[in-house]
């Protein structure tokens, strides 16, 4: 009988299946982190405040890693 460990426990990461297309759950995650950034970044378009904000592009980027480790910690297959 084998085992196989890794540092956090988990030998490798399921992937979601969708038509016979095996898709890692990472990119999924990124999915909704960049969808939640960009509706974020509407709403902020939409009201003005971001007038604020010094760089846009660099903010929506900043925005999807953070969403993205956000929905990474509490999603995690």
């Amino acid at each position: 009988m084998t085992h196989d460990f890794s540092v956090f426990g988990w030998a490798n990461r399921p992937e979601l299946r969708f038509l016979d297309l095996l898709i890692p759950w990472i990119f999924v995650i990124v999915v909704f982190g960049f969808l939640a950034a960009w509706l974020i970044t509407a709403v902020l378009e939409r009201t003005g405040l971001s007038r604020h904000i010094w760089h846009l592009p660099l903010f929506l980027l900043a925005l999807v890693i953070l969403l993205s480790s956000i929905v990474g910690f509490v999603c995690l297959p």
